[in-house]
Order: C-alpha cells, then structure tokens, then sequence
C-alpha cells in the first residue's frame, strides 16, 4: 500500500473485515446485476446514427471535390485540354525567342504578342458564354481562335526549325 502520512496502516481495513463489509452488501445486489455488463442501448443507436450520417456526409465531400474542378461537358473537356496545351507551349516560347536569331526573334516576338491577343480573345469569349450561356456562333468562334493559335505556335516552332 501506498504511504500516506494523514493514515496508518492499521487504518485500513483488513481481509476479515472487507470480508464482512462485503458479506453485508452482498444481499442487496441482485444476481443479475453482478454478472451482466449494463448496456445503454440509446447511445448505441445515436452512436450508428451519427456514424451513417457522417459517412454519408464524407462520401457526398470527397465526391463534391472530386468533381469540382472537372469540365462537365465533352466540350468544356476540349477547351480545357486546349487550354493546358497552350499553357504548356506559352511557356516555351521565352525560350525560342531567346536561342533565336536577330531576324528571327522579330518575327517570333510578333507573332508571341499576335498570340496573347487571341488569349485575350479567347477569354472574352469563354466569360460571354459563362455569363450569356453558349451558341454555335461562339462555340465555333472558339475553335477557330485555338486554331489560329495552334497555327501560330507551328509557326515559331518551323522559324526555330529553319534557324538550326
């Protein structure tokens, strides 16, 4: 036993008396009570309610992030794949106009400049259909503006193949 200075030993009671303490309390505990396990079966099913509901609430989460930055039609899905394309290809462009020559880098500088007005062009457009809602008219407006600047980077890229 742990040494307390406020008790003695001798204050403790000893095995004959918990015996007796025992002996005496032991009638008014029913049987059923000392050897069963109480369960609280309200708190069980608040438990599994609460537990169903927050997985539902995890699953509709991971499936609303999942699906909140993806493009919802197979048109949205092209222009976002031509957006990352021309991203990629914007980017190499410092590049070209830098390993150019004097006669070329002009014509490349130009041509970069004609290409960051179609991005400009292209993001009108992209900001009239989110706002007005789209047409053909302006669905085709838009292919054709990818077009010309893919046709725009197929040109700096066969400048950088003549110059080599």
């Amino acid at each position: 036993m742990k040494k307390n200075s406020f008790y003695n030993e001798k204050d403790f009671p000893g095995i004959k008396q918990k015996e007796d303490i025992w002996s005496t309390i032991e009638p008014y505990i029913s049987s059923q009570e000392k050897d069963s396990v109480r369960f609280h079966w309200n708190s069980f099913w608040i438990g599994n309610a609460a537990a169903v509901v927050l997985l539902f609430a995890l699953v509709g989460i991971y499936s609303t992030i999942e699906n909140f930055g993806t493009p919802s039609t197979n048109e949205e899905q092209v222009y976002e794949t031509l957006s990352t394309a021309t991203k990629k290809l914007q980017d190499l462009t410092p590049l070209l106009i830098q390993s150019a020559n004097e006669q070329n880098r002009n014509s490349i500088e130009s041509t970069a400049d004609a290409i960051a007005e179609i991005d400009r062009l292209i993001e009108e457009i992209k900001n009239d259909i989110t706002i007005n809602g789209s047409s053909p008219s302006k669905e085709h407006s838009l292919k054709r503006l990818y077009a010309t600047k893919l046709d725009f980077y197929k040109e700096i890229l066969l400048n950088q193949e003549e110059q080599s």
